[in-house]
């Protein structure tokens, strides 16, 4: 029996490669152990008053010296680390004074924040707040926390940048990610997460409702609220 040979497939049907993804930005080792250490840290999976070196955090991070030596600059001037005399580095202790300092310096920026959200936000940015409130809608146990604070996150973060300000964004970034101690320490009231989405809502529908002073108002009210009962609740731990 003949064998039959299949005619050459014409121009234009030749397959053509599929485009690649595109390349995810490199990220620098300085970054990257930056970024591990600091979440370890915010985490505490490195503890308070845990005396650290540079040789250790090479090996728990699998990184090289120079690396973890910047990054660990990097995290002595955001004073989560700290430099002890003749006995090396430490995991600095967040007293609360240290974290209600925290927040004053978010009130003295995230309203306006906010403000400036209402004013600039783009329809896809509104849409996406109100799916962010839609998520945490159903992130309201104390077994869900973790959830809930990447919203959180991700709320505050967007808002930032719904603002169209990049430099406003720059300098609230390590606000908020320096707050996620105060999920990890466990000093919100047992409703927190109940008060949060409130206030959040309503945050998202001053901005939605692109209305300047409400944003500005509702962001103020969250956040000194939040500093109200972080410190009804360390007065109770006591």
């Amino acid at each position: 029996m003949a064998r039959t040979t299949k005619p050459p497939a014409k121009n234009g049907s030749k397959k053509t490669a599929s485009a690649a993804p595109p390349a995810e930005p490199r990220v620098s080792l300085t970054d990257r152990a930056y970024t591990e250490i600091r979440d370890k840290i915010l985490s505490l999976e490195l503890r308070p008053g845990l005396f650290l070196n540079e040789l250790a955090l090479c090996e728990m991070l699998g990184i090289g010296r120079m690396p973890v030596h910047q990054a660990v600059h990097r995290l002595q001037a955001e004073r989560l680390i700290e430099v002890i005399p003749r006995k090396g580095l430490v995991v600095r202790s967040d007293s609360l004074h240290d974290i209600i300092a925290l927040i004053e310096a978010r009130l003295a920026m995230e309203p306006n924040i906010a403000a400036l959200a209402a004013e600039r936000a783009t329809d896809e940015q509104r849409a996406e707040l109100k799916r962010l409130i839609e998520e945490a809608d159903g992130v309201q146990q104390q077994s869900q926390r973790t959830s809930a604070m990447a919203l959180d996150r991700a709320f505050h973060g967007l808002v930032a940048e719904a603002a169209g300000n990049e430099i406003l964004a720059d300098a609230q970034r390590p606000l908020q990610q320096r707050s996620d101690i105060i999920w990890h320490l466990r000093i919100m009231s047992p409703d927190g997460l109940v008060i949060n989405q409130k206030e959040h809502t309503r945050i998202m529908k001053a901005i939605v409702e692109r209305d300047p002073g409400e944003a500005r108002k509702a962001m103020r009210d969250h956040l000194t609220s939040l500093q109200r009962r972080i410190i009804k609740a360390s007065a109770l731990q006591r």
